[in-house]
């Protein structure tokens, strides 16, 4: 395979892979307002929140929180391989 064509393909992939932390970054978004809302400090009696569904919630943000940080390290690693 020749430079360009290379250089082209860790172009698309390091796109790729912006796309799919912004698509993360929403979704993190979303997971902190619902936790919010979930615990809500000005709720009155912490013991009605609902903890279960915060568990939940927080087990699925900690598995994307996970996995944003494994995309940066790759799109920190596409980028120096691209820029040298």
């Amino acid at each position: 395979m020749d430079l360009k064509k290379e250089i082209l393909l860790v172009k698309a992939r390091l796109s790729e892979k912006k796309k799919s932390l912004g698509e993360m970054e929403l979704r993190a978004d979303s997971y902190i307002s619902i936790l919010r809302d979930i615990i809500d400090p000005y709720g009155g009696d912490f013991t009605e929140f609902d903890m279960e569904r915060a568990m939940v919630i927080m087990n699925d943000f900690y598995n994307l929180w996970r996995e944003a940080k494994r995309l940066k390290a790759e799109i920190a690693k596409l980028e120096k391989d691209l820029n040298g």
